[in-house]
């Protein structure tokens, strides 16, 4: 249960409601979500789950997964995202804790969430707590930021501590007793445009902005650009990206 102290968020309700509204629409956001979206189809659809959103900010994937039937956890640390989330989902569970130590059941949760959380803390430690919790057979959708060399003041400012190649998600995943059943790159087609945001973007205020906060026409030409990209995924492996999007089975 959500405890009081988080109710009492520092946030005021326009932050919260701009921070809620970025996901909704920005290009990055819409893309990844209709990525995983057709993953949960192939992995989930029709089958109700009991699953856990660690790390779940102000609610969206909770509310996503939700409408398709399925009992929903949601965890953060941080008070001011389990506020918003309460707003737009009175009814949901919601716990403010620690993603490394889970005050949670072994084999509670057909399926656990871990969007863009692992590069924030000890991923071993956290994959470790993912097992307990899963039940044997359970599904981990993982997305994390990709390519090394692309790390930026981005990364600093996000609270990142690595960004991941292939090898090295793999490896974790595999040494923590998951078995990767998919692993795809994300944002190949706009790759150019993060590596010239990461590299001007700290003395180019404006050329950072034009990717944290785009203009409604280009932000709409990029999120058809991704959407393109996701459409094509089942056809092409691309070969790189500014993200990393996993499904694995508990084994």
């Amino acid at each position: 249960m959500i405890s009081q102290d988080v109710l009492a968020c520092p946030f005021g309700p326009d932050r919260l409601s701009r921070l809620s509204q970025l996901e909704r629409w920005h290009f990055w956001f819409v893309g990844r979500r209709a990525l995983i979206d057709r993953l949960l189809n192939r992995y989930l659809d029709g089958q109700a789950q009991v699953v856990l959103d660690l790390g779940c900010g102000t609610g969206l994937m909770l509310e996503i997964l939700m409408r398709r039937g399925h009992r929903v956890v949601g965890l953060d640390l941080r008070p001011e995202g389990l506020y918003a989330t309460r707003q737009v989902l009175p009814r949901s569970w919601l716990l403010q804790a620690e993603v490394t130590y889970l005050p949670l059941r072994d084999n509670a949760f057909g399926a656990v969430m871990l969007l863009d959380v692992l590069e924030h803390v000890d991923d071993r430690s956290l994959l470790a707590e993912v097992q307990r919790v899963l039940r044997p057979g359970g599904l981990a959708v993982i997305t994390v930021p990709a390519i090394p060399w692309l790390w930026s003041y981005r990364d600093e400012a996000a609270g990142h501590l690595r960004r991941y190649t292939r090898q090295r998600l793999f490896s974790v995943l595999t040494d923590a007793g998951f078995h990767v059943r998919e692993m795809h790159y994300y944002q190949c087609l706009l790759l150019p445009l993060v590596v010239i945001t990461r590299l001007f973007g700290r003395r180019g205020p404006r050329l950072r902005d034009f990717e944290e906060r785009p203009l409604p026409i280009f932000n709409a030409v990029m999120t058809w650009i991704n959407r393109l990209e996701v459409q094509l995924s089942d056809l092409i492996s691309w070969p790189w990206g500014s993200s990393l999007v996993v499904i694995c089975r508990k084994s």
